[in-house]
């Protein structure tokens, strides 16, 4: 009885392991094991490049991404593998210097490597993909602004990106200058490398747009919506960054430029012109970027509106323009009109310099018979502009220029005056050094005092506006007479 207890025991405990193992080996259960253990599968061969050495390898790193992008990369600081959302390589505390500068290096304290999905055995097969700097604060440098350009247009074998990132440089003056909300990318192929980025600085959005095709032309466009501003730039196909020819067109403050050059560091410009509402002229000459940003241009000036200009363009109220604007314009016009009637065969020399203005050698014939020479200088001063001027006028026919001012007695001998001094801009005051008539008769210094008071009363009552209205300097001219 006990054998055959013994057994019916073991027949049912077999029987039973069977049937459960009948249940359990059906087809979702087979599915289920097979996708998981492909999962895992899945799962350990995109972890395996947690447990590389990147530390003990960093030069060989270092040195792959001088190879692929072209860029110097030093890695001070830790080496880390991220899966999501797609196999990368986090870089912190990076050094970049770009091949072809030794000046300043750009720190940035994290930027990602995307990689290859497709060869994460070992350390060595590692293939970047692309390198995207993301959310950081960037230091650049004015110094190298010619090499990070030299780079970003290289076509390069993967691309660099940038996303919601802040550039800044210090100015020469010591002014943090920001370009906030930089997005930037670069798509590549065979025979096309493109650029697109955007940017706001001074709460206006920058759009930029490069395009270059293998053997054919290249474009460039910065456009800024809001002002209504925009850079447009065609180059050659023959240019390279050694040498570059094309056409350029600019529009900004109602006001179109377009420029033909060519050259390297110093352009040469021909058959160019610049035309506003205000003033019709043709260009030629030179600008430099060798050391400092500097241009050479004659102005053959075909149609001018000198008093609307200047009212346009308030530079005499706000005591000069931008110091990084230097250069020498060297101005003829044949013929204008104005309030003292037609001004003719007028030439000079304007020198913008350092945020200051100067007039040399200002020479022009007016009605009557009537030359006009002058230098002036709109100064800075410490922000405190002031103008800086000396006069000689001369006419042959005294009794009929004067009398547009409602003068009528002066004898037909020609009259001359010599005047310098200089105008406080900020105080609306002018201060008259020296008045000589005629070569030789000195205005005494109670008359001065005299026509200094009148012309701050009628002239620069309400600013430096006045020196441009017809009506407050005859209002003047009559006081004083």
């Amino acid at each position: 009885m006990k054998t055959s207890a013994s057994k019916i025991i073991k027949l049912w405990l077999n029987k039973l392991k069977l049937n459960k193992s009948k249940n359990y080996l059906n087809k979702q259960t087979i599915s289920i094991g097979i996708t998981t253990i492909f999962i895992l599968m899945i799962l350990f061969y995109f972890l395996r490049p947690v447990y590389f050495d990147y530390q003990g390898n960093k030069k060989i790193f270092e040195n792959k991404i001088n190879t692929i992008f072209k860029l110097k990369m030093n890695i001070d600081g830790n080496i880390s593998y991220k899966i999501f959302p797609t196999p990368r390589i986090l870089v912190e505390n990076v050094n970049l210097n770009f091949i072809k500068s030794n000046k300043k290096k750009i720190n940035i304290n994290k930027l990602y490597i995307l990689i290859s999905p497709l060869n994460l055995n070992n350390f060595q097969k590692i293939y970047p993909k692309k390198i995207l700097v993301k959310n950081q604060e960037i230091k650049i440098y004015p110094v190298d602004f010619k090499n990070y350009f030299n780079y970003l247009t290289l076509h390069k074998e993967k691309t660099l990106t940038f996303k919601n990132s802040n550039f800044f440089f210090i100015d020469a003056q010591g002014n943090k200058v920001v370009f906030s909300n930089v997005n930037y990318k670069e798509k590549l192929s065979e025979r096309k490398h493109q650029i697109e980025s955007t940017t706001t600085f001074a709460q206006n959005k920058i759009n930029i747009k490069f395009l270059n095709r293998t053997g054919s032309e290249k474009y460039l466009k910065i456009s800024i919506p809001s002002l209504k501003q925009s850079l447009d730039v065609t180059f050659d196909k023959e240019s390279n960054l050694n040498f570059l020819s094309g056409e350029l067109k600019l529009k900004f403050l109602e006001t179109f430029l377009l420029l033909n050059f060519k050259g390297k560091e110093d352009f040469k410009i021909s058959n160019s012109f610049l035309r506003n509402k205000f003033l019709n002229s043709k260009i030629n000459g030179t600008i430099s970027f060798k050391d400092n940003f500097y241009f050479d241009f004659n102005l053959g000036v075909n149609q001018i509106d000198l008093r609307k200009l200047l009212l346009y363009y308030p530079i005499f109220q706000t005591g000069g323009v931008s110091k990084k604007i230097n250069g020498k314009l060297n101005i003829t016009n044949k013929s204008t009109d104005s309030f003292f009637g037609s001004i003719k065969d007028s030439k000079m020399i304007l020198i913008f310099e350092n945020g200051d203005i100067k007039i040399q050698n200002f020479s022009a014939k007016i009605m009557n018979n009537t030359d006009i020479k002058s230098n002036i200088s709109i100064l800075q001063n410490n922000k405190k502009p002031i103008i800086q001027f000396s006069i000689n006028f001369s006419t042959k026919d005294p009794v009929k220029f004067f009398r547009k001012f409602g003068l009528y007695d002066f004898n037909k001998s020609p009259t001359s005056f010599f005047v310098n001094g200089n105008i406080d801009i900020n105080g609306k005051k002018i201060n008259f050094r020296e008045v000589i008539k005629n070569n030789n008769e000195k205005i005494n210094n109670k008359e001065v005092l005299i026509m200094e008071k009148a012309f701050n009363s009628y002239v620069l009552d309400q600013g430096i506006v006045g020196l441009f209205d017809f009506f407050k300097i005859k209002k003047f001219a009559q006081e004083i007479y």
